[in-house]
């Protein structure tokens, strides 16, 4: 199990071909696994940390300006719900978001996943749109019901057959089975929270951690110190870095990131507008991922100006702006 995770999938044709999108549709797919109670050390929960994320992504002006449908999922368990059909009301999405609640379940989060990409390449096929998917979880795949397209055995070296090979193949290509190393069709933007924690027999959960696989397995406690760079979270780094995308990696103790903070240390500040200033003018690549604060591949005004609005913002600005 992984502790929460920002995930962010778009789906365009041809990444590198950046082509001229009309639309951005953007699935918003929540975990609601009982781990998602743990609580961070600034009181929020993984599920509210996660919720107050997926508010800013709605909240926040889409890249390049483009309409924008949201759709509202969660899962837990072993099975996914539909909040909210795909929909240009931002109030609404607001609304269902403010309105969903933990559960208590497990984490069936391939079955998700994958049923997420087949309904983003159903809707509104005849317009060229960048797609999304948004995945805001503290749980490794443990529970997608047998059978389904993307369920399989757990492989941190991702093994033909495995959840892990049938994913990527299904964001890269739309079809679980087929692993054609086409250009990459995704791109991952992934903020990663708290300490990973792994799934050990013969550990015995804490009280408020409801979470069990169904092997009996018990999950690592939220105390215990395991290394945050661990097979889910490197898959993960994985995804993000070959397709071109972001991965932030943040501990349960660091502050809820913002827009602008570019180089996640808690503090929009002269160290994020450097970045920028260091690859304005760059697409995204060669320049740095990091700067492209509004992911539309090109490090420009749009960034900087993310950057400004948010100056001096974050949990780790202790000091005053001392003028700037």
């Amino acid at each position: 199990m992984a502790a929460l995770g920002l995930l962010v999938l778009a789906f365009p044709e041809v990444a590198d071909a950046q082509p001229s999108f009309k639309e951005e549709h953007v699935v918003i797919l929540l975990d609601r696994s009982g781990s998602m109670t743990s609580t961070r050390t600034d009181g929020s929960t993984r599920f509210q940390a996660g919720i107050v994320m997926a508010r800013d992504t709605v909240e926040f002006t889409s890249p390049d300006n483009l309409p924008r449908y949201f759709s509202v999922w969660s899962f837990e368990d072993s099975t996914y719900a539909k909040h909210l059909a795909f929909t240009q009301d931002i109030q609404a999405v607001l609304n269902t978001l403010n309105a969903i609640q933990v559960g208590q379940g497990v984490t069936p989060l391939a079955y998700a996943a994958c049923a997420a990409v087949d309904e983003l390449r159903l809707f509104r096929p005849q317009i060229l749109a960048r797609k999304r998917i948004q995945l805001s979880s503290d749980g490794e795949e443990n529970s997608s019901p047998m059978g389904s397209q993307c369920q399989g055995a757990d492989s941190p070296t991702m093994a033909s057959q495995s959840w892990q090979w049938k994913v990527r193949n299904k964001l890269r290509t739309g079809n679980a089975q087929n692993e054609n190393a086409v250009p990459y069709a995704i791109v991952s933007d992934i903020v990663f929270f708290g300490s990973f924690l792994r799934f050990q027999p013969g550990f015995v959960a804490e009280p408020t951690l409801q979470e069990i696989l169904g092997n009996g397995q018990r999950p690592v406690p939220a105390g215990y110190a395991v290394p945050v760079e661990g097979p889910f979270v490197t898959y993960l780094r994985m995804l993000a870095e070959e397709s071109g995308g972001k991965m932030r990696v943040l501990d349960d103790t660091a502050p809820r990131p913002v827009y602008g903070d570019v180089n996640a240390d808690g503090c929009v500040d002269m160290g994020d507008y450097d970045t920028v200033i260091q690859n304005f003018g760059l697409t995204v690549p060669p320049g740095d991922a990091r700067a492209d604060v509004n992911e539309d591949r090109t490090v420009d005004y749009g960034d900087y100006a993310v950057v400004m609005a948010n100056w001096g913002m974050g949990g780790r600005c202790a000091l005053p702006l001392r003028g700037e």
